[in-house]
């Protein structure tokens, strides 16, 4: 394979710590540059996934590794090879999926790439957009047009941070789309997440049976469960009622009353 303007040279090995050799001597050596598109490394005794960690953010596109894959330890060193290329001979002995993707009205370019062991990556189908997108993009698809992608989107966004989206919940509880709104809220409940009592009692006002049947259950062992509960009693949907009547009886109020 031609490699253009660079002078190649790579040894891999599986590494049992993943550090450098000598990371004194490394860091003399070590350069990982993007200058108008064309990729320069000198790296020694670096693992697969600081080369590549270094690549993304330079790129500004993620790099998705297979854990094995991080491990492998590269010594490597060429100029100004294009960035595609570079990224070809830096990972000639892994399997490898480029993706390009076009937007707007721009060309297509390279918008991910998945790296597998060899042998590894056949019959393996990349992974959707949300499980590799940036916690930044993930918050961009919160606002874009589409519901599916708002929905997918915070799910991931909560699986992901944890008590850090509960921002996100709050903003997708108030989405014009029941569905965003129901993901939302059974995302917050599948994970721990706790949500305001007073957004889980707006909550039992929404539209959707499913936001009001979730926040129902979502307060069921909280200290406001008989108030939010009375209230349900007289929900038009027969499921949340009966849910409701549930509680209640649970903490040893019928109908409503001790």
């Amino acid at each position: 394979m031609p490699i253009g303007l660079g002078v190649c040279c790579l040894v891999l090995t599986l590494a049992a710590s993943g550090e450098a050799a000598d990371p004194k001597d490394a860091a003399r050596r070590e350069t990982v540059t993007l200058k108008d598109g064309r990729l320069s490394l000198e790296v020694q005794g670096r693992t697969l996934e600081w080369v590549l960690g270094r690549i993304s953010r330079a790129a500004g596109f993620p790099v998705v590794a297979d854990e094995k894959v991080g491990e492998v330890v590269v010594s490597l060193r060429f100029q100004e090879l294009p960035m595609e290329e570079g990224l070809r001979q830096l990972l000639r002995d892994q399997d490898a999926f480029f993706f390009y993707g076009a937007q707007d009205d721009a060309p297509a370019s390279l918008r991910i790439v998945w790296v597998y062991p060899k042998g590894q990556g056949r019959g393996l189908q990349p992974v959707p957009p949300e499980r590799w997108a940036s916690t930044r993009d993930l918050e961009k698809m919160l606002e874009g047009p589409d519901a599916e992608d708002r929905s997918r989107a915070i799910e991931s966004l909560v699986e992901r941070q944890g008590e850090k989206a509960r921002g996100a919940v709050l903003r997708a509880l108030k989405d014009e789309s029941a569905r965003v709104r129901t993901q939302a809220l059974y995302s917050a409940f599948s994970s721990g997440l706790e949500v305001p009592g007073e957004v889980l009692a707006e909550a039992l006002d929404d539209p959707s049976t499913d936001v009001r049947f979730l926040a129902l259950e979502a307060v069921a062992d909280r200290p406001e469960a008989a108030t939010l509960a009375r209230r349900a009693l007289g929900d038009p949907s027969p499921h949340v009622r009966d849910r409701a009547k549930q509680i209640l009886d649970r903490l040893g109020l019928k109908g409503g009353e001790r």
